[in-house]
């Protein structure tokens, strides 16, 4: 595994209660989990990511990943 000091800054304050949706992918298919804030998204990922060791992305509501061609 590649480990790095590296990180993506925090968005602005100002952009924390955009709307976002979470999804994972899953037999070839993004699966919309939850819609909320990016403040809660961004939360709710560390915590799928520490206690379930899953990985999960966020997209702008509209922007669905499903339709994304190779």
């Amino acid at each position: 595994m590649l480990t790095s000091d590296w990180q993506i800054p925090l968005p602005l304050d100002q952009y924390l209660n955009h709307r976002v949706v979470l999804y994972f992918f899953s037999d070839g298919y993004w699966v919309p989990i939850k819609y909320c804030s990016l403040k809660k998204a961004i939360e709710l990922h560390h915590k799928i990511k520490s206690e379930a060791n899953k990985e999960v992305f966020l997209f702008p509501v509209d922007l669905n990943p499903n339709t994304f061609h190779d």
